[in-house]
């Protein structure tokens, strides 16, 4: 598929919750190399992400009613949806460990039982797919401010923007940014 010719998120996402199968394969050709990589990350096993990759899609096809019709952090939505099946695969994983020591071994958790790192990769993920889909100028002044530590006067110097651009950029782009992860952490 060449970039091109890509469907705009929001559009993709309407036609997913409108229920048209087609929209389903083309996000599935957009992001289950996303969705793996994700899950190959927190499982530690190709054929375990295999099976999460084709679960997310079968739940974000299942729970498509969810879906806002203009919503443009689909990407995000399916990661939450990965979240919560790498969640299950480990949960099923652990049932089926013998004794409880092996349940809590170096690098899991006890509340939970998944890999103390999973939140993070996932969360790494959502975040930066969440700032992709900002855009520019907003998206960027958000990675300076948070995650270059600058200070507002520092970007908007860097970006020649008044302060005041700067400071309305972060407010709404974390408004955007609050809104997407609500939606993530709703889960389906």
């Amino acid at each position: 598929m060449i970039v091109e010719d890509l469907t705009p998120v929001g559009v993709l996402a309407g036609r997913l919750a409108a229920g048209d199968p087609l929209a389903l394969r083309e996000a599935f050709d957009r992001w289950s190399r996303l969705v793996h990589t994700v899950a190959r990350s927190a499982l530690g096993s190709v054929a375990d992400a295999d099976d999460v990759t084709q679960q997310v899609f079968i739940a974000a096809w299942n729970s498509r009613a969810s879906l806002r019709a203009t919503d443009e952090s689909l990407p995000a939505w399916l990661l939450g949806i990965c979240r919560l099946k790498v969640i299950d695969a480990l949960r099923a994983r652990s049932r089926g460990l013998r004794n409880d020591e092996a349940m809590h071994s170096e690098g899991m958790r006890s509340d939970q039982g998944q890999p103390a790192g999973l939140d993070s990769v996932v969360d790494a993920v959502v975040v930066r797919d969440a700032l992709d889909a900002l855009g520019d100028p907003r998206g960027r002044v958000l990675r300076m401010v948070y995650l270059e530590d600058r200070t507002h006067e520092d970007v908007a110097a860097a970006l020649q923007l008044p302060l005041g651009t700067v400071k309305s950029h972060v407010r709404r782009g974390l408004e955007k940014l609050r809104g997407i992860f609500e939606e993530v952490d709703s889960g389906v």
